[in-house]
Order: C-alpha cells, then sequence, then structure tokens
C-alpha cells in the first residue's frame, strides 16, 4: 500500500509538472505561439495537483491583468499559498508587491524581509538551470533587491536565462541595452534581444520595437509591432497606436479613437482624456457630450489636467453655472501649469465670476499663464501694467507684454502694437517737433 502511494504520488507530481512546463511554453519560455488562456489552464491543473510554482504564474496573471482582470486579492492568495508549499518565487513575488505598494500597503521592511528570506533557495534552483529563477536573480542585482545594485550581475544572470530562451530576460537585455547604448554594435544588441521576446510575443518588447520604429519614421512597422501588443491588453500601445493616429494620420479619426478607447478602457487615464475629446468634438464618433463628460470625469480623477480643463470648459456654458465646481477644477488644472486654466482662472477672479474678486489672485495666474507664453493671458496682463492699478504702472512692460502676445498673432494684441507704432513714429517726426 505504501509502494502504491508512492507511485501514485510520484504520477500526480510527474503529471503536475507536465502541466507548469506547458503552461510556460505558451507562454514565456520558447512559446513558438503564445496563448495565454491555454498557459491559465495548464497552470491551474498545475496547482489543482499541488504545484507549488504555478501559483506564481497564476499571481502574476492576477497581478498584471494579463489574459484575466487585475485582481491583487486574488494574486496575493496565490502567491501566499505557493510560498506555503516551499515556492521561493512566490515570495519573491510578495516582496515584489510590498516593495511596489501594488494590492498591500507599501512597507519596505517586510519587502526587504521576502527579499532576504528567498534569495539562497533562488539561487539553488538558479543553480539547477531554472530559467525562471535565474531572471528573478536578475532583477534582484538589476533593482537592487536585497544584494547591492550591479547591472554587469544582472545582465549576466539575464544572459543565462535569455539562452534559455526566457522571454522576460531577452526583454530586460534589450532594455538594458538601450539605456546604455553608445554605438552601433549596442544598438544591434538592443534589436536581437528585443526581437527574441518579440517573436515569443512578448508585449513589451514589441511595444519597444515599435517606438524605435516610430523613432525612425518606419511607421508601417510601428504599427505592426504596437498593434501585436495592444492586443495583449498592453494599454501604452494602444495609447500610442491612438497618437499615432491622431497626429500622423489625421483623416483616419475612428482609428484614433478605436485605439484610445481601447486604452481607456483599462484605465488609461491619458486615453479616457482624448475618448473625451473624440465624443465633445465629434471626431471619429458622433457627438455625445454626455459621454464626453463621462470620460473626462474618468480622467480628471486622476488628476489628468486636460480632463480637468475641458470638463470646467464644457460646466461653464451649462445653465445653471456651477461655479464652485468650475473654480475647483481650473484650480486643479492650473496648478498642474495647465495655461489655459491659469487663464480662465484669472479672469474668474479679476471679474468675480463665481468666486469672490480678488485681483491679487487673478494677477498671479495672468502671470502663470503669460509665463507659458499664451497670448491672450499676456495681453490682459499687459492691461494690468498698462492701468497701473493692481501693480506699479510700467508702460514699458505692457508693450512688451503686448509685443509678446502679437508675435503669437492675437488680433487685439496686433492691432494694439500698430496703433503704438504709429502714434509713437507721429511723436518722432520732423513735423512734430
Amino acid at each position: 500500500m505504501i509502494i502504491y502511494d508512492k507511485i501514485v504520488m510520484e504520477l500526480m507530481n510527474m503529471n503536475a509538472q507536465t502541466h507548469y512546463q506547458a503552461g510556460l511554453s505558451n507562454y514565456l519560455l520558447n512559446t513558438k505561439k503564445k496563448n495565454i488562456m491555454v498557459a491559465i489552464e495548464h497552470f491551474s491543473q498545475a496547482v489543482a495537483l499541488g504545484h507549488a510554482d504555478a501559483h506564481y504564474f497564476l499571481g502574476r496573471f492576477y497581478g498584471l491583468g494579463d489574459g484575466i482582470s487585475v485582481d491583487f486579492k486574488k494574486a496575493m492568495e496565490h502567491y501566499e499559498k505557493g510560498e506555503s508549499l516551499g515556492s521561493y518565487k512566490c515570495g519573491y513575488a510578495l516582496g515584489l508587491m510590498y516593495h511596489s505598494g501594488m494590492g498591500v500597503e507599501k512597507d519596505d521592511h517586510v519587502a526587504k524581509d521576502y527579499f532576504h528570506r528567498n534569495f539562497e533557495g533562488l539561487k539553488l534552483e538558479a543553480d539547477a538551470n531554472d530559467p525562471i529563477s535565474i531572471h528573478i536573480l536578475g532583477t534582484y542585482y538589476y533593482y537592487g533587491f536585497y544584494v547591492q545594485r550591479y547591472i554587469f550581475s544582472a545582465i549576466e544572470w539575464f544572459l543565462k536565462s535569455a539562452n534559455l530562451g526566457y522571454s522576460d530576460s531577452q526583454y530586460m537585455l534589450g532594455m538594458i541595452y538601450e539605456t546604455i547604448s553608445h554605438d552601433e554594435k549596442n544598438k544591434d544588441q538592443v534589436i536581437h534581444y528585443y526581437q527574441l521576446a518579440a517573436e515569443q510575443d512578448h508585449p513589451y518588447a514589441e511595444y519597444a520595437l515599435g517606438i524605435l520604429a516610430l523613432e525612425e519614421e518606419r511607421y508601417s512597422q510601428a504599427v505592426f509591432y504596437l498593434e501585436k501588443a495592444a492586443v495583449q491588453q498592453y494599454a501604452l500601445a494602444a495609447f500610442t497606436l491612438g497618437m499615432y493616429y491622431h497626429e500622423h494620420e489625421p483623416k483616419q479619426p475612428m482609428k484614433a479613437f478605436e485605439w484610445f478607447m481601447v486604452a481607456a478602457k483599462q484605465d488609461h487615464t491619458d486615453a479616457a482624456y482624448y475618448v473625451g475629446l473624440y465624443f465633445q468634438n465629434a471626431k471619429g464618433v458622433e457627438q455625445d457630450l454626455d459621454q464626453a463628460v463621462f470620460w473626462y470625469e474618468k480622467a480628471a480623477l486622476k488628476k489628468n489636467r486636460n480632463a480637468l480643463y475641458h470638463l470646467a470648459m464644457i460646466l461653464i456654458k451649462q445653465e445653471p453655472k456651477d461655479y464652485s465646481s468650475i473654480s475647483k477644477l481650473l484650480e486643479e488644472a492650473a496648478k498642474q501649469n495647465h495655461p489655459n486654466a491659469q487663464y480662465n482662472l484669472a479672469v474668474m477672479y479679476h471679474r468675480g465670476d463665481g468666486v469672490e474678486k480678488d485681483i491679487q489672485r487673478a494677477l498671479f495666474w495672468y502671470e502663470k499663464a503669460s509665463e507659458a507664453n499664451l497670448a491672450i493671458a499676456q495681453y490682459n496682463l499687459g492691461m494690468l501694467y498698462f492701468e497701473g492699478s493692481v501693480v506699479p504702472k510700467d508702460e514699458q512692460k505692457a508693450k512688451e507684454l503686448w509685443q509678446k502676445a502679437a508675435d503669437q498673432g492675437l488680433e487685439a494684441a496686433v492691432k494694439l502694437i500698430y496703433s503704438i507704432n504709429n502714434y509713437e513714429k507721429l511723436q518722432k517726426s520732423t513735423w512734430q517737433s
């Protein structure tokens, strides 16, 4: 009976390991055709059969939102369960969560303890040629977890893991070489390792290749790589595609809108702002101010200055005006150096529109917007210096501000400078002497 139980246990462990390896080969290790859902199924089967390290990858899926919705609680549960079963990888992952504050309150002391107590176990696994543990040791040296940060030790570990076919390490090498590259040889290494990872559909590597192509104006290749990354729920790639169509293909606003929406639905703040903008201006989609407000609000909650400003501009056109909300939105955007918000806030304080009239605060925000080279703010500030009621009268400074506004084509400033120049010419003419 004891022998039979031992055989059953060996078969179960073998089957668990088979599922674990199948999960890896569908995800990050020598992957010919990436399939996250198949990987999740294999890792789940491995977990059901008691495989400790499989919890590391299921936790990673939940932590990154890779193939499934982000759920830090479930990620933590998998990491804790895996560590209790003896997974040093899961112990390391718990350290990462406490180090980053993702899903838990940031605690560097707890993080350091996890990194410390799992280091030797990971080292033993790395010595046994475990590509994931080898990669993790690379991150220890790259980020300085528990050990002294040393980039060349990190590269050594990443090279070992990359040569075993682990795409995370291949990506990291590309990223490191890109950071330190100073010549064409290093650039070749950058491309080499990014491409190795991209061949396994590594989204960060595909995004990196897309950005390199964008910088070199190889637009079709850029779109190719960015799309490959974006369809893997990489919000930054989707947003970058939206920006590409927004800036380089203005005749295809629908494509820009679609990619902005993909990113916005993954809580990309800037993308949410652009979705609102496209709804407001009927670009690539029918105008819908309710939808514009909805997406602006999502971005504004995360302090996106453009969303704060545009939301205020929508509210200011509605009756009755909610001056309290308008001023708060403008104030938040102005604090983030949004010139138009600074100007409009200055106007509100200057006129006392919905707020207590405060010329000094108006002056403050006019100056801020003027420093940002906003023509209308320069014009109004010039008027304050010309009048001399708020600041000491200074006609020369007023003229300088008006000239700056005129140089940007502000019609009122152009006309004013024209009149001043003509008057000064008349004053200097001989028949006036």
